[in-house]
């Protein structure tokens, strides 16, 4: 159960004012446990492994700590607040230099009207897309573009707007400023470079328009997205640079002994906040693998899930698949039968302990990852997950 902190009213209460309704909540979530990871490329010759085990942070669910609060300033209306960190309970340290890098924004929220904030925030393509995931691996983030937890969907200097739920639909409307859109092709930065598109990354990316709508009622859910992303400069081919674009639909029915989801996207120019990178994977330095990604780069990327109870937890197993025409687009030249379509196979089960704590297991395949002909990828492990 979540802790509410009544410092905002104490204060209140010594300054004399009294009536408004405040309340900051201290909120987060850290998850541990341990796993084994085995990348393997063995094409045209080249033969190289990749292998790690040992503890695991944030597999479930990214580990994190936060504060979120309200005022009640009348009418209905209310003043609002949340900042987010996230960090490695296996060091101790923060998962970024910034001091909120998950989210921070500020802003007014109404029932009638719906929420208007300000700030760091998730994308629409994360906010709608409702369908059950996997992790790692596994995770959808690794074929879809603009919908992961990735830095590209967290936009900077944004503003958002959501509509009040009607009858179980809602909209977001949201744009980011931007900056100067300064493009770096020195390789990534996982540290302060904040996206990547048409094979390069860049630390200051241009202005972000994003919007969705979602609906969720009864046993039926489903969500869909527009995300685009200006890019200013060169890509690596030479021409001038496209702003990267994706849609994405999704759904899933509840039939109670199962549940089932499914999605489809598509990716012009890039992949925004993509997952799915050779980086993101394994370092296979000098062998020359990179992101195969140019102006004319475009992808259709798929899901299935399904999900059911069994022995008081939930299973999951879920494909993920994406084709693309990165076989004409690498740096320099065609990449020929360089590249391949993704394939991910993935296979959960989380039971919970109480209402707060849950123990999982996982297991993923994945082939031609990020694109990279023969590159495999397996993963398993075990964790817990705890919430307060």
């Amino acid at each position: 159960m979540k802790k509410t902190l009544l410092v905002a009213a104490l204060l209140a209460g010594f300054s004399g004012a009294a009536g408004a309704e405040t309340s900051v909540t201290l909120y987060g979530i850290v998850d541990a446990g341990y796993g084994y990871q085995n990348y393997k490329y063995d094409h045209g010759g080249a033969d190289a492994t990749s292998k790690s085990s040992g503890l695991r942070d944030g597999t479930l669910n990214g580990s994190r700590f936060g504060l979120k609060g309200s005022e009640d300033l009348g009418d209905g209306l209310r003043a609002v607040f949340q900042l987010e960190q996230g960090f490695d309970i296996g060091t101790g340290q923060g998962s970024s230099d910034r001091q909120f890098h998950r989210q921070a924004f500020a802003g007014l929220s109404s029932d009638a009207w719906g929420t208007f904030t300000m700030g760091r925030q998730y994308s629409a393509g994360v906010d709608t897309f409702l369908v059950d995931n996997g992790f790692n691996m596994g995770d959808a983030d690794k074929v879809f573009g603009s919908m992961g937890m990735n830095e590209g969907n967290r936009v900077d200097n944004s503003f958002k707007y959501t509509t009040p739920s009607l009858s179980g639909f809602q909209a977001i409307v949201m744009y980011g400023t931007g900056d100067s859109g300064r493009l770096t092709a020195d390789g990534y930065e996982a540290s302060t470079t904040v996206g990547r598109a048409n094979g390069v990354s860049f630390d200051d990316r241009g202005s972000r328009v994003s919007v969705g709508v979602l609906y969720a009622n009864g046993p039926i859910s489903a969500g869909a997205s527009y995300d685009r992303q200006s890019v200013y400069g060169n890509d690596l081919n030479g021409g001038d640079a496209s702003a990267a674009t994706n849609w994405q639909v999704n759904g899933a029915y509840d039939f109670e002994v199962v549940k089932l989801s499914l999605a489809y996207g598509q990716d012009r120019h890039g992949k925004i906040g993509w997952g799915g990178s050779v980086e993101d994977f394994a370092d296979f330095a000098g062998l020359g693998l990179g992101n195969f990604f140019g102006t004319d780069f475009k992808s259709n990327n798929y899901h299935v899930g399904l999900s059911a109870p069994v022995a008081g937890g939930t299973v999951y197993a879920g494909w993920g698949y994406s084709t693309s025409n990165a076989d004409d687009l690498a740096p320099g030249g065609a990449a020929g039968d360089l590249s391949g379509s993704i394939s991910t196979y993935h296979l959960n089960y989380v039971y919970p302990l109480s209402k707060r704590t849950s123990v999982y297991a996982y297991g993923t395949y994945g082939k031609n990852l990020a694109y990279v002909k023969d590159l495999k990828g397996t993963e398993a492990g075990v964790g817990l997950s705890h919430s307060f």
